[in-house]
């Protein structure tokens, strides 16, 4: 049997309390598998899992691999991982994560939202625009839409969105029918060595398309692999086929005008950012493309809700906002701060946790800027991720960066620390931003209760 998942059987996920594998369990059980998990660490995905009939544990049972007839690994997972070692050793089949993406988009005719930053967000505007209009696609986030307290549903089969993601090289093994590419920038490195090689593998992913192909000509990257690979462009770019225009603050959102030939949409977001606008035009280009009603379409939009960790108010305390978002590249930092800018009555304050030792090695001093808008900046140390450290490598060069930039950042290598720290500076009308792909987000309740107690 080529496709183990073609009828039902018994599935175990390992790594099943990341995003991306807890929805991926999620639709196969939906579809009728027999499904379990695991996790080195307990958490609210993999506990949410249980609600659906998913069996988890934390840690290894290695004895229940031999009880199963497909084992499925999140990418992070090392092939030492011991339930991988006991599923080898029963003969059972093991697959990594981009297999069984691979089998589910064979299943059905799929959408691609790739890029390094937007992924997510775009994926959650474009399922917010169908469902808005009464289509209900298959879905996989990267992440919980907030309006549904989900990443993953298994809708009509005549359409999946999902996420193409370029880590580990996991979008090359999707089939797609259609693709929208938000930004190609310099990431995940590691595994790709050179930008080149990262814009060679977005160029063949994006070739490989038949149906339609969607860019933000405003991207240098983009603007690059549109040289290479035909694509309908979007930006606010006069010379992109579709123009965002009239682009302006609305209330917490925005609002803006997408313009092609004669045709004219109106767009309101209830989110800030010119980021934000931008992923949203590049949703409606490509939904006009596959047929969809752009007007309905758009007026959908203006009931998005977000997902967690982008832009996510996590607490107002009195006139003090706190904001969680996932923000990690430098390019994200710069959106997520300029959209804060367009709402806040007073200092922007970044708490900024560097994810991975290669990443921060790599692209430490372009941080520097973006961090740098802000008025006042704490970075802690870094999120490992897994990740062994690099000697030299803290977050401490980050905070260097931005003070070189002409910022005003502190060190503050335990974020234990930063509620205390946060207190001694914060005034009455500030965002407070909680930036990176740790757990960053984990000091929330900290930093409540200390403000509220200085208050």
């Amino acid at each position: 049997m080529d496709d183990p998942i073609s009828v039902p059987t018994r599935v175990h996920i390992v790594g099943a309390g990341g995003a991306g594998m807890s929805g991926l369990a999620k639709l196969l059980r939906q579809q009728g598998h027999d499904v379990s998990g695991s996790d080195l660490k307990p958490g609210r995905m993999l506990s949410g899992l249980g609600d659906i009939g998913i069996d988890t544990w934390i840690g290894h049972r290695t004895e229940m691999m031999s009880q199963v007839e497909l084992v499925v690994a999140s990418s992070a997972v090392p092939d030492s991982d011991a339930e991988l070692v006991a599923a080898r050793d029963a003969g059972v089949r093991v697959w990594r994560r981009p297999e069984l993406l691979r089998s589910f988009t064979l299943q059905m005719p799929t959408t691609g939202l790739a890029g390094t930053h937007g992924k997510t967000t775009s994926t959650a505007l474009m399922v917010t625009a169908m469902r808005g209009i009464g289509l209900d696609p298959t879905f996989l986030v990267g992440g919980e839409l907030i309006g549904m307290n989900t990443g993953a549903h298994l809708g009509d089969p005549s359409r999946l969105v999902l996420e193409a993601d370029e880590a580990f090289g996991t979008f090359r093994h999707l089939a797609l029918d259609s693709i929208l590419v938000t930004n190609v920038e310099a990431d995940h490195l590691d595994h790709y060595g050179t930008l080149a090689a990262l814009e060679d593998a977005f160029s063949q992913v994006t070739g490989r398309v038949a149906g339609p192909r969607v860019g933000c000509i405003d991207d240098p990257g983009v603007r690059r692999l549109a040289r290479r690979v035909a694509m309908t462009s979007y930006g606010f770019d006069p010379d992109a086929d579709w123009v965002l225009g009239a682009f302006e603050p609305a209330d917490a959102g925005s609002r803006f005008q997408l313009t092609h030939d004669e045709m004219r949409i109106d767009v309101t977001l209830p989110k800030p950012g010119a980021h934000l606008a931008l992923n949203a035009a590049g949703v409606l280009v490509l939904l006009n493309a596959l047929d969809v009603d752009i007007d309905a379409a758009a007026l959908a939009l203006s009931g998005f809700t977000g997902v967690r960790r982008r832009y996510e108010i996590a607490a107002h305390i009195g006139a003090i906002t706190i904001v969680d978002d996932y923000a990690h590249h430098p390019t994200e930092v710069t959106a997520t701060i300029s959209a804060a800018r367009q709402s806040a009555q007073g200092d922007v304050i970044v708490v900024f946790q560097p994810h991975r030792y290669t990443r921060t090695a790599d692209l430490a001093p372009l941080f520097g800027g973006p961090l740098a808008m802000a008025d006042r900046v704490f970075v802690t140390d870094i999120y490992a991720a897994g990740e062994p450290p690099i000697i030299g490598v803290s977050g401490r060069i980050v905070a260097e960066a931005v003070e070189a930039a002409g910022g005003r950042a502190s060190f503050v290598p335990r974020i234990v620390d930063i509620a205390d720290r946060l207190s001694a500076v914060i005034n009455p009308g500030d965002t407070v931003l909680l930036l990176g792909a740790g757990d960053i987000n984990s000091i929330v309740k900290d930093i409540v209760a200390v403000i509220e107690s200085s208050l």
